[in-house]
């Protein structure tokens, strides 16, 4: 059952430290979030794991609310100058996997809040049940709440339903949609987008020398996705595709990765060819042995890959060894997901993190009494649990994402993702 958080007082995160660099933006990137435990301010120790528990009431409308400003104010806030986010997400959604993803986003939010919202600060848990008609009622419910900001939808169709409406009424939209048609009019993608992930890794391979790239993918909406990013990109480095095999998913590829390996027997020593394999688990532990096993000169090839990789399971393939692919570091997300197994007593899936900077962002933008588009797309950036990142005009984001390289011990940061945006970067 969803239930409200009311977040303990916290004094908000100050600014990251200017860099000393002289072609850094005239402000550094908002400090939103650690994910780092919530500590006492007078002892200074982390706060037991009890403190969100101790924090949830009641249903979210299990008594009439007060209406003080003309919003839902429940009884323990009357009086306050309350800021609201509704969170939209398919609680009741017939897939038991998008129904966890759900609910680690929610406690992602929970958390946020938690460490950073002081006792004005209200979330508004909707289920969506993923339903475009359903989101629809979600969203006017909301708005007559007076919600200052919306945090989801998941999904993109419900994204593109409810956007004009919330337009309308000036309240910016934090969806969870990777679909960059999906972005705009309102609208801002906090997902980290396959587009993003193609730029960062092919960016890396450039700088190594690649120019040449090859696709291996499934033919499916994600796979042409991440074919069409990656023919984009190739064109922006002076690069070129040299040849595109998809799959059907349901299928070995086998005949796709045959293609493949012709091309690269081809290439001869004409250098480096970047191949990327946006595949994942135990296909991408069948897809990618093929390349070697039809005579692909694999000492001339480097593999690359998507957040898919992130994956233990796929890390000992020697196939794969020396395989690149881009992600939020490490480093950063560290703190988060210790807090969260402390205090959940279960791991963050992917999206529980982009909710946790979400809900901070949103906190901190409501502290600055700044809830609007200019403040969500803040040129210099914010600082979170996944890096930097940016919200552009257009309502795409774009993350200062790190390189991982697999090892058969795991996947090692080969290039840590950049701290600041830098002048005229977009």
């Amino acid at each position: 059952m969803l239930r409200k958080l009311k977040a303990p007082s916290l004094v908000l995160a100050s600014l990251l430290l200017a860099t000393a660099c002289a072609t850094a933006p005239a402000r550094p990137p908002v400090q939103i979030g650690t994910g780092e435990p919530r500590v006492d301010p007078v002892t200074g120790e982390p706060m037991p794991s009890r403190g969100i528990d101790d924090a949830r009431l009641n249903e979210l409308n299990p008594q009439r609310p007060v209406r003080g400003d003309g919003g839902l104010t429940p009884p323990f806030m009357e009086g306050r100058d309350v800021k609201r986010a509704a969170v939209l997400l398919p609680f009741s959604h017939p897939n038991a996997q998008v129904r966890a993803e759900a609910e680690s986003m929610l406690a992602g939010i929970e958390l946020a809040l938690f460490e950073y919202a002081g006792d004005n600060f209200l979330i508004m848990p909707k289920d969506t049940a993923g339903k475009q008609s359903v989101t629809e009622a979600r969203l006017d419910e909301s708005l007559k709440e007076g919600a200052d900001i919306i945090l989801g939808p998941l999904f993109g169709a419900n994204v593109k339903a409810i956007k004009p409406e919330a337009s309308k009424k000036q309240v910016p939209v934090i969806a969870f949609s990777n679909d960059r048609t999906a972005a705009g009019g309102g609208a801002y993608l906090a997902s980290i987008s396959p587009e993003e992930e193609v730029t960062r890794v092919m960016e890396y391979a450039a700088s190594r020398g690649v120019r040449t790239f090859v696709f291996l993918g499934p033919n499916s909406e994600y796979g042409k996705q991440v074919e069409a990013a990656m023919r984009y990109q190739a064109a922006q480095q002076g690069g070129v595709v040299a040849s595109s095999a998809f799959y059907d998913p349901s299928d070995g590829g086998t005949s796709a990765a045959r293609q493949v390996a012709s091309v690269l027997k081809a290439q001869g020593g004409g250098g480096k060819v970047g191949v990327m394999i946006p595949e994942r688990g135990v296909k991408l532990l069948s897809v990618a042995p093929l390349l070697p096993y039809n005579g692909a000169p694999m000492q001339n090839v480097m593999l690359m890959g998507t957040s898919l990789w992130d994956d233990s399971s796929i890390w000992r393939e020697p196939t794969l060894a020396g395989g690149v692919y881009a992600a939020p570091d490490p480093s950063n997300l560290a703190g988060f997901k210790q807090t969260y197994r402390r205090i959940y007593g279960r791991n963050p899936t992917d999206l529980a993190a982009v909710a946790y900077d979400a809900a901070a962002l949103s906190v901190r933008l409501a502290a600055d009494d700044n809830i609007r588009y200019n403040g969500v797309t803040d040129p210099d950036g914010f600082m979170g649990v996944n890096g930097l990142f940016r919200f552009r005009i257009d309502g795409t984001s774009q993350r200062g994402l790190a390189v991982m390289q697999i090892q058969s011990s795991g996947p090692s940061v080969v290039e840590k993702g950049i701290t600041a945006f830098g002048p005229g970067s977009s």
